[in-house]
């Protein structure tokens, strides 16, 4: 293997820190943008005996996106066929996936029902996805333990790219000539995220030179620090999440303690995005003294004597 890139040596220390760099297969999540044009051409790199599963999720039928969104599967299709062991798998939603929380269920979906037991999910989630997410949690509400969420690797997740920035990753993609499709609907301000790009901290840029380098190292400061004060192990009623929550244990936490518990629960079955008040909400509903009780919030709950379990 050959390497003549810093990046690419980056990228493979961090398969050797975290045990990745001998897994045979591994599940990409590629969309044909920068990021994950990027990803996919480094992984091939890096790894260029593994089996990459290059997967494509289209959102469904939308009259101002059809167009797009059939390039991006082509494009993205006939990119993987330049790659040696690169398997192209793809899907389409039945219907169209209107808000971005729709879009996202249905993108992990998709790869978490195309992963075997011993295979790593790759994404190219970088430094200013990981700022942005952070900061719309702020805005919408979140626990402590929400701000845990994103992890380089979590034995599900590879984000090789989270310490990284846009700019590094377009100055990769440049010098090894890639191509890739621009997604027309990330420049409408209409979805939140977008507008935090494109808008708010461009002008806070203006405003205070410097003030989004210091905001996205204080977030990320934060978070650190956080995650060393918030060691914290479930007990579940069985060997895994599968089994749920041991029902006595956790009626045991306090409340501070009950929050992060049901946090990181949902984390663990799949679920990344919930508002502190959705979890207010979720523990009010579980401190009833019901032996079965069963209801929606986030996901479906299911309870009984001894067991928490989401369905």
């Amino acid at each position: 293997m050959k390497l003549t890139h810093d990046f690419e040596h980056q990228i493979w220390k961090l398969l050797k820190d975290h045990h990745l760099d001998e897994v045979p297969s591994y599940v990409l999540a590629v969309s044909g943008g920068l990021d994950s044009m990027a990803l996919m051409h480094v992984m091939s790199v890096v790894r260029p005996q593994a089996i990459l599963k290059v997967l494509h999720y289209h959102h469904g039928d939308s009259p101002e996106l059809n167009n797009f969104r059939k390039e991006s599967l082509i494009f993205v299709k006939q990119q993987a066929k330049a790659i040696k062991n690169a398997k192209f798998v793809s899907a389409k939603s039945s219907h169209p996936l209107n808000s971005e929380a729709e879009m996202r269920d249905a993108r992990w979906s998709f790869l978490r029902q195309n992963r075997e037991e011993n295979e790593a999910i790759v994404t190219a989630h970088h430094m200013d996805d990981w700022v942005e997410t952070l900061a719309l949690k702020l805005i919408r509400g979140v626990s402590e333990t929400g701000f845990l969420a994103f992890q380089v690797w979590n034995h599900e997740i590879f984000r090789p790219f989270l310490n990284k920035n846009k700019s590094e990753l377009r100055e990769y993609a440049e010098a090894r000539n890639l191509k890739w499709i621009e997604d027309p609907s990330n420049s409408k301000d209409h979805y939140l995220r977008n507008w935090l790009r494109e808008t708010w901290f461009k002008d806070l840029e203006k405003k205070v030179p410097g003030a989004y380098h210091n905001f996205s190292r204080s977030l990320l400061h934060l978070v650190s620090e956080l995650s060393l004060e918030n060691s914290f192990e479930l007990h579940y009623f069985g060997e895994n999440a599968d089994d749920g929550l041991d029902r006595a244990w956790y009626l045991g936490l306090s409340e501070k303690d009950q929050l992060k518990a049901l946090a990181l629960f949902l984390q663990t079955s799949g679920t990344q995005e919930m508002s502190r008040g959705q979890l207010e909400e979720i523990r009010k509903r579980l401190d009833k003294n019901q032996k079965d009780l069963t209801f929606e919030i986030i996901r479906k709950w299911v309870i009984n004597a001894k067991q928490i379990m989401l369905k």
